[in-house]
């Protein structure tokens, strides 16, 4: 999924260093990630930068597509990163540089390693449900990883793990025993979590401690660290915890995200991740000049749409990271 806001960090200071427990919660940020698609973002945000390796966080729908496009994302460019898609309801048609067509669908994620660099476009396809609602989810690579080679993924269903009142899909790492078919380079967890039953909506997971975490509801509410986290907010935990107690509103589902903190500064703009602001004026040049095999071309793409790199800004993009 591309962003249609060129400086992500525009208004985010550097992250304070972790410091143990937190229960800060925030409103999303009303974002357009294409001329007809609207977004809830919760990362980056002037509130929190980042969570673990987890970069960006966008929540989107759930939309009536009944009788409409649905997504419409053409092909665009990313480097430095990875995407996982997690969808709630509807299909996402993936097309990518390196030949892949994919259909994503829910309860398996799609991950993208666009290494050096990678061109993709997501769309509904033609015979898709009424309704799309997902998350499209960035992970920072770390400086050994930056450059791999890129691919994409389609996974497994995500496993469930059974906790009394909750039902949680791990979809990236690991939550206790249940590990996910999706690793991430760095550690991390992504994790669904919704009620066991209509009637038991509590419960306990739980929890790396050197991780820290933030919780994104997607449908409903979390009552959570004494807060009611609604959709449209997050609240962000901190470390040093090993379980969380939370309560759903019945039909609930929220992402629970951790990691261990990145430590590594970054520079993120548009599409990309890179270390100096040369690195991201170079890649802009390449995708804006069209047909250099650093990012390829979405060859099967049906038609001639290819999204225009924005002008950078008149100063230097800054390196950000953490304050010790």
């Amino acid at each position: 999924m591309s962003n249609s806001v060129s400086n992500l960090y525009a208004d985010c200071t550097d992250d304070p260093a972790a410091h143990g427990r937190e229960a800060q919660v925030y409103d999303a940020i009303h974002a357009m990630i294409s001329p007809r698609n609207e977004v809830l973002r919760l990362l980056p945000h002037k509130e929190r930068r980042m969570v673990g390796a987890w970069c960006f966080v966008d929540v989107f729908g759930p939309t009536d597509v009944h009788d409409q496009v649905g997504m419409a994302v053409p092909p665009h460019p990313h480097m430095g990163l990875q995407t996982v898609s997690w969808l709630v309801q509807g299909t996402v048609l993936h097309r990518d540089s390196i030949g892949t067509t994919a259909l994503v669908e829910p309860g398996r994620a799609a991950i993208m390693n666009a290494g050096n660099g990678i061109a993709h476009s997501e769309n509904s396809p033609v015979d898709h449900g009424p309704v799309l609602h997902g998350a499209q989810l960035w992970v920072a690579l770390p400086e050994h990883a930056r450059s791999s080679e890129h691919s994409f993924v389609l996974h497994q269903p995500a496993p469930i793990r059974g906790t009394p009142g909750l039902r949680a899909r791990v979809f990236v790492g690991r939550m206790g025993t249940t590990v996910a078919p999706a690793q991430g380079v760095t550690a991390l967890l992504g994790v669904e979590l919704s009620p066991q039953s209509p009637h038991r909506r509590n419960g306990s997971v739980p929890l790396d401690p050197a991780y820290e975490h933030i919780l994104v509801p997607l449908v409903g509410t979390a009552g959570v660290c004494a807060e009611d986290v609604h959709s449209g907010q997050a609240i962000y935990l901190g470390t040093d915890r090993d379980h969380l107690d939370l309560e759903l509103t019945d039909g609930a589902r929220v992402l629970l995200l951790g990691g261990l903190p990145f430590e590594e500064e970054i520079v993120m703009w548009w599409n990309f991740i890179a270390r100096t602001h040369e690195e991201i004026e170079q890649a802009r040049q390449q995708w804006s000049a069209g047909g250099d095999p650093r990012f390829g071309e979405v060859s099967h793409y049906p038609g001639p749409e290819r999204l225009r790199a924005p002008e950078l800004p008149n100063l230097r993009l800054r390196p950000r990271g953490r304050r010790r």
